[in-house]
């Protein structure tokens, strides 16, 4: 009798976690894989069209602002930039991963803006030693509406660069 109920109860938790059975399988094809409307709506909001490889959307952004400096001399602007990945999960949100490359006065501001859309920072860290200005690498995820999160990233790249120092636009009446 015994091993008759460790064999039920096996054959119950094996069935229990068969791929078949699973909800996410449920998700329509279209839930996980984005249209192209979908990606270019990401890269239209952000105003930077992005490349899908591998069902991953990357939108970069150079940081052709600044000019950082180490002992060894200046640092390249190829590798002073913000850079996001968007994909859809099996559950049908779609997800962004990512870095900003800021100044460290600029951190704060971008991370407030991250933290504002519901984002969540993954970490901050210096990106060289001994360079100037000081340069910060903030790191993050969020998932959601692709819209949500595109208008997320686009209020945390106004605290960078040139975006930073426009003029505040009175809001009209």
């Amino acid at each position: 009798m015994r091993i008759t109920i460790g064999l039920l109860l096996t054959l119950v938790l094996l069935v229990g976690l068969s791929p078949s059975s699973h909800a996410t399988d449920a998700t329509p094809a279209a839930a996980t894989h984005p249209t192209t409307a979908e990606w270019d709506g990401i890269g239209k909001e952000l105003g930077v069209e992005g490349v899908l490889t591998d069902a991953v959307y990357t939108v970069t952004f150079l940081r052709k602002d600044l000019e950082v400096h180490t002992d060894d001399g200046e640092i390249p602007s190829g590798l002073l930039k913000h850079e996001f990945q968007f994909h859809r999960c099996d559950c049908g949100k779609m997800n962004v991963a990512g870095q900003f490359c800021v100044v460290e006065y600029e951190s704060n501001d971008v991370i407030d803006a991250l933290r504002g859309g519901m984002m969540k920072v993954a970490s901050v860290a210096p990106m060289f030693q001994g360079e100037h200005p000081r340069m910060m690498i903030v790191r993050f995820q969020g998932s959601g509406g692709s819209q949500q999160l595109a208008k997320t990233l686009k209020r945390a790249l106004e605290w960078t660069g040139e975006a930073r120092m426009a003029p505040a636009t009175k809001p009209s009446r």
